[in-house]
């Protein structure tokens, strides 16, 4: 389904978690898009804005809570981790659509339960499109009777160039950070340490870092304006992406390719259920019974 309005193009895909595989303006398309459903289907995860829940990886595929054992499939069993969840397969339902606005509905109920997850919820995901970009609103209504663990990330993966006729070379990144988590080799889980003077630092704050020139998967606390900027000085043209204020921290990564880059808002650090500090500061939150909770972004196209 598309959305048009103030000069750009949304591709949405129901099917596909509500996931956008497309953000055009001008000469510009901001996302990496699949060129056939096989090539999607290789790597859901490398294309457009797959929905995370939860995001990223929970060791033993548990955690407890509240007396609660949560138990989750463990997906990679190589590194003995639950990853990501199913939502971004998982078809939603179509609820509203204008010309500039789509929202789109996926239910857990009890005769049909969201994997092993134990609760009744609603999820809504709004995207709208207004003069300064492509709004995204993802709600979680918790209609269970137990306060209900919530997170949320996107993968949301750049294409690189973003403007036709251009080089990877030439796109440089800036990202709002304040620190670097350390990672185990193996699981690529956090590890209780944090640096706040790491590699890529400065050029990142000034717009000068080239993602081409590294391989990269980074794990980062956002800073205070939790923006990232992809910059094309050569064909004037840069994207934008604001996350808000329930998401705190960046993972990057490209895997070593220059075609793509994936900045991924995620809303607590990885593993938060059973890291080696304090959860409830790194982005562990729950919701009581009848209430929502909420996370927006907003992604940009403009020439400079």
């Amino acid at each position: 389904m598309e959305l048009h309005a103030h000069g750009y193009t949304a591709v949405i895909l129901p099917e596909r978690g509500g996931s956008c595989v497309d953000l055009a303006k001008g000469d510009v398309h901001a996302l990496r898009t699949p060129k056939s459903m096989t090539d999607y289907e290789g790597n859901p995860f490398l294309y457009g804005t797959p929905l995370l829940f939860f995001p990223n990886r929970i060791s033993g595929g548990s955690f407890d809570f509240e007396g609660r054992r949560y138990v989750l499939p463990m997906n990679e069993p190589a590194t003995g981790c639950f990853l990501h969840g199913t939502l971004h397969e998982t078809p939603f339902a179509v609820e509203q659509k204008r010309e500039d606005y789509i929202r789109l509905v996926y239910r857990a109920q009890k005769e049909n339960l969201y994997l092993t997850f134990p609760h009744v919820f609603t999820l809504t995901l709004e995207w709208t499109l207004g003069e300064d970009g492509l709004h995204q609103r993802v709600i979680f209504l918790n209609e269970s009777p137990e306060n209900m663990p919530v997170a949320l990330a996107f993968h949301t993966t750049f294409r690189i160039p973003f403007v036709l006729g251009s080089s990877p070379e030439n796109v440089q990144l800036m990202l709002d950070v304040s620190c670097e988590y350390g990672r185990d080799m193996r699981t690529c889980l956090p590890n209780g340490y944090c640096w706040e003077d790491f590699s890529g630092k400065r050029e990142m704050a000034a717009g000068s870092y080239i993602p081409a020139h590294h391989t990269i998967s980074r794990l980062f606390r956002m800073g205070g304006r939790r923006k990232m900027r992809l910059i094309d000085r050569t064909k004037g043209a840069e994207i934008s992406y604001r996350a808000g204020e329930t998401y705190g921290y960046w993972m990057v990564y490209n895997g070593g390719s220059k075609e793509f880059l994936c900045v991924e808002p995620q809303s607590w650090l990885s593993n938060c259920p059973n890291a080696p500090f304090d959860r409830t500061a790194h982005g562990f939150v729950s919701i009581v019974p009848g209430e929502a909770y909420s996370y927006e972004t907003v992604m940009s196209i403009r020439k400079i």
